[in-house]
């Protein structure tokens, strides 16, 4: 009994070792394979880095074309700047009349005001980006910088007169709605109170002396 079950973990011990040499022998092989391809694959692009190699350095030596990305200068930020506060002040204009239509209030020709406002606008943006490129050193951004400063205080007046055509409405609705729910709070109070009075209990009659 004993020598079969040693004889059977003789069998097991040595097919495990055999299954341990071959995925040795299969992980050993993988990784010559992969470092012959590697090297394969490095010779092959030995000459294409070489010569990527070789422009750098005709570029560094000054004997090839040079670029550098443009460092912008106060025309460009001041540009840039005016840009982006006019199209935020004919946006803030358009919403507000937008918002002041939704909510009942009286808008005139607003909206028509500011389709000009964007057509102006969409000029004087133009404008801008010529003179953030000047062709002469003594071009600059002043004439369209006038013209956004007075596009800026016209879509302030739009936004300014919506907002006021808004309140118009809203704040009368405010106040009715304060006073009717002062009215019927009043009157739920003196209805609890009421109705608190009637239901309490009475005190027992009184004995006749």
């Amino acid at each position: 009994m004993l020598s079969s079950v040693a004889l059977r973990a003789g069998e097991l011990l040595a097919a495990a070792l055999f299954a341990g040499a071959v995925f040795v022998a299969v992980v050993a092989g993988g990784v010559m394979w992969l470092r012959r391809g590697v090297r394969r694959r490095l010779q092959a692009l030995g000459p294409v880095l070489a010569g990527r190699a070789r422009g750098a350095a005709a570029v560094a030596g000054g004997t090839g074309p040079r670029w550098s990305p443009p460092v912008p200068d106060r025309r460009w930020r001041e540009g840039g700047q005016a840009r982006r506060e006019l199209w935020r002040a004919v946006g803030a204009a358009e919403h507000a009349v937008a918002a002041a239509r939704r909510g009942g209030a009286p808008t005139g020709d607003l909206d028509g005001l500011c389709r000009r406002l964007r057509q102006a606008a969409g000029s004087a943006d133009r404008s801008l980006a010529i003179g953030q490129r000047p062709a002469s050193a003594g071009a600059g951004l002043e004439p369209a910088a006038c013209e956004v400063g007075d596009l800026l205080s016209a879509a302030g007046q739009i936004q300014a007169a919506a907002s006021a055509a808004l309140a118009s409405v809203s704040r009368p609705a405010a106040r009715e709605l304060a006073g009717d729910v002062r009215v019927e709070v009043a009157a739920l109070a003196a209805g609890l109170a009421t109705a608190a009075g009637a239901g309490a209990p009475r005190g027992a009659p009184r004995q006749p002396a």
